[in-house]
């Protein structure tokens, strides 16, 4: 089947913005569906502008709007759909419960108006490691696969779990890519301070596998052309085997790579070997299968960690540099006084923090409060 026409919801995201570059200097017409802000209208302005084979229609349509989605979907009639649009973890933690509308209600309505096209498109979800729970990696040092029980603890991984099943009984034709850890130079500054808790939350040995962003746009404009070989299936996206990383030692390659150099690991605890819930999200895909089918791993850790350091800007970057010796020590003096005045033991123990900071909305086993 012949895919030139393809909806990208979250169409521009630190994802979705470069899945849209892609299918655009492919010569496809890319519906970007995203909410109406500054930052997505000056994104779409930028994506307009460029000499592409192309055709971009902006779309500034609400998730939560099942008329407005129907509408689109009916306008356009796209023989794929890409679904990024979400609110994600850990700024979802401020209200779970609107996260909720945005990852499931959102993912029902772009599904029943996917059902209502003649040839059903291909639907491509983007769903999270986080489905996967707390990964102790002391117990459980295997690889994550597809076939790894799916156990989510808190909201979002329930959630991203929920959109997964909905997608899966549509009766449309699909693939389910699981993303792990996605850095981008636009992600890094968008941190706000529920990043900055789960930094303090995590665990320095807990297991990440990171993901340029670059290459996960790619994984998603390949798979659209791939409805043969990956309808069905649900696919691991993240790095090769250079971004598989402790968290210590991916954030002091973060701080290392923007000029302010490595904190080291007193800055956080380590997680609790006999405790299966005390470690945070995600551990080590095996992405064979991934790589295989969509051919998307182009970058090397290194490379990402050139990247952010480039999109700092080399003033930023030598200011940071210059006062990284004050730096360094006032921060992890100001996480050892952030850590007594928590109350927090010999181990990490990133639930308790989440729960006591957020409240328990934040964990799987709450309902969200619906309106």
């Amino acid at each position: 089947m012949s895919v030139n026409t393809i909806l990208v919801t979250g169409g521009f995201g630190q994802v979705g913005k470069r899945c849209c570059e892609i299918l655009l200097d492919r010569g496809r017409t890319v519906i970007a569906m995203d909410l109406r802000t500054d930052r997505t209208v000056a994104t779409a302005e930028e994506l307009s502008g460029s000499a592409r084979p192309g055709t971009l229609v902006p779309a500034f349509v609400d998730l939560l709007d099942p008329a407005a989605v129907a509408g689109l979907v009916d306008a356009h009639r796209p023989d794929a759909i890409v679904h990024m649009a979400a609110s994600l973890a850990p700024a979802s933690y401020l209200n779970p419960a609107a996260a909720h509308r945005v990852n499931v209600d959102g993912t029902g309505n772009v599904v029943a108006a996917a059902t209502t096209v003649d040839r059903p498109p291909l639907l491509i979800l983007a769903s999270s490691a986080s489905v996967y729970g707390s990964r102790n990696p002391y117990r459980y040092p295997e690889l994550v696969t597809d076939e790894t029980p799916v156990d989510p603890i808190d909201h979002y991984g329930r959630d991203k779990l929920l959109a997964e099943t909905i997608v899966r009984e549509s009766g449309l034709p699909y693939a389910v890519l699981r993303l792990g850890g996605v850095i981008s130079p636009d992600g890094m500054s968008s941190m706000d301070r529920t990043h900055l808790v789960l930094i303090r939350a995590t665990p320095r040995d807990n297991r990440i596998h990171a993901v340029d962003a670059r290459d996960v746009a790619l994984a998603f404009a390949n798979a659209v052309d791939r409805a043969d070989s990956i309808d069905g299936r649900t696919l691991l996206i993240a790095g090769d085997e250079s971004y598989r990383k402790l968290q210590r030692e991916l954030e002091d390659d973060m701080t290392q790579s923007i000029g302010l150099g490595r904190l080291g690991p007193s800055v956080s605890l380590p997680g609790d070997p006999d405790d299966d819930r005390g470690w945070t999200f995600t551990g080590w895909f095996d992405t064979t299968e991934s790589e295989a089918l969509l051919d998307f791993q182009r970058h090397t850790w290194s490379e990402t960690r050139e990247w952010i350091a480039h999109s700092q800007g080399r003033s930023r970057t030598l200011l940071l540099r210059t006062f990284g010796p004050l730096l360094r020590p006032a921060i992890r003096l100001l996480m050892a006084v952030q850590r007594r005045r928590d109350g927090r033991g010999e181990y990490a123990d990133p639930w308790t923090l989440f729960e006591k900071t957020y409240g328990p909305e934040v964990l799987a086993n709450k309902n969200p409060e619906r309106p």
